[in-house]
C-alpha cells in the first residue's frame, strides 16, 4: 500500500532526483541569504577544514579537533539551510516541461553560461570532496576512541561505496529517465540505511558501547543526506564528469588513515 501511494506521488509530481524536491519541503530563508552567500561559505570552509586536517594528521595538532568538529557541522547544517530554501534560481526541465528550484542552479549551464557552470561544478565538486574526507576523519577518529581497528573501521567504505555509486546512478538516470533516477535515490537509500543499523549492530557487540555506536551512526546518516544533495547536483550539472568525481572521492579513503593511531580491538 505504502509503494503503491508513493509510486503515484512519483509519477504524478516527476520531482527532481534529490531529496528537497523529493520530499517537496521547503523553506522561505528566513535569513534572507543571497542564493550565492551558503555556496560561497561551504567553499571558504572546506578550504579551512583541509588545512585543519592537514595540521591534525601531519603536524600531530590534535587539540584542533573542536575546531574541525565546528566547520564541519557548520557546513553540515548550512547545506541542509540552503538545500531546502524555497527561493533558489529556477532551472528549466526541459523533459518534465516545467521550472524547478534548482540546488546547483551555478552547475547548469543554461543558467550561468558554459564557463561559470563548469567553475561552480569544479568548486562544489571540491566542497563535497571535502565533507566526504572529514566524515571519514570523523568516523575514523570516533571508531579509534571507541577501540575499533583499521579492519573494523573499513566496513564503513562499502557503506560510503553503496551511498557514491547509488548518487551516480541516480544523478544519471535523472537525465534519461528522471522517474528512473527517483527509484534509484529511495532503492540505495534504503541500501544505505540498513548497512549503517547492520554496522550499528555490529559496533555494538565489539565494544559493548551502544550510545557512542549510535551516535557515529546517526552521524554518518545526517552528513549522508547532506552529501548525497550536493553530490547529486555535480552529476547532474554534467553527468559524464561523474567517474572522475566518484573517483576522487574515493581517493579519500586513502589519504590519512596511516596517519592515525589506533589502539585496535582484537577480535
Amino acid at each position: 500500500m505504502f509503494f503503491s501511494t508513493l509510486s503515484d506521488y512519483i509519477n504524478a509530481n516527476a520531482p527532481m532526483s534529490n531529496i528537497p524536491e523529493l520530499l517537496n519541503l521547503h523553506h522561505s530563508n528566513p535569513l534572507g541569504l543571497h542564493p550565492i552567500a551558503i555556496p560561497l561559505f561551504l567553499l571558504v570552509a572546506s578550504v579551512a577544514m583541509r588545512i585543519v586536517t592537514i595540521l591534525i594528521y601531519k603536524k600531530e595538532r590534535r587539540n584542533l579537533y573542536p575546531l574541525l568538529y565546528s566547520l564541519w557541522w557548520g557546513s553540515v547544517v548550512a547545506a541542509y539551510y540552503y538545500c531546502f530554501s524555497g527561493d533558489l534560481p529556477l532551472f528549466t526541465d526541459v523533459d518534465l516541461n516545467r521550472s524547478e528550484i534548482c540546488v546547483g542552479w551555478f552547475c547548469q549551464r543554461q543558467v550561468v553560461g558554459v564557463a561559470w557552470s563548469l567553475l561552480g561544478v569544479a568548486l562544489l565538486s571540491y566542497v563535497v570532496y571535502s565533507m566526504f574526507n572529514v566524515l571519514l576523519h570523523v568516523i575514523a577518529h570516533q571508531s579509534d576512541r571507541m577501540g575499533l581497528s583499521e579492519k573494523h573501521w573499513r566496513e564503513w567504505s562499502w557503506i560510503v561505496a553503496v551511498m557514491l555509486l547509488g548518487a551516480s546512478a541516480a544523478g544519471i538516470a535523472d537525465g534519461f529517465i528522471p522517474i528512473t533516477g527517483i527509484w534509484i535515490m529511495i532503492a540505495y537509500h534504503l541500501v544505505v540505511f540498513i548497512l549503517v543499523v547492520l554496522k550499528l549492530i555490529v559496533d555494538t557487540h565489539r565494544t559493548h558501547l551502544f550510545h557512542r555506536c549510535l551516535l557515529s551512526a546517526a552521524c554518518f546518516l545526517v552528513v549522508f543526506e547532506a552529501i548525497t544533495m550536493l553530490a547529486i547536483e555535480c552529476i547532474e550539472g554534467y553527468i559524464y564528469l561523474f567517474v572522475p568525481i566518484v573517483g576522487l572521492f574515493f581517493s579519500a579513503d586513502f589519504r590519512y588513515k596511516k596517519n592515525i593511531k589506533k589502539t585496535p580491538i582484537e577480535k
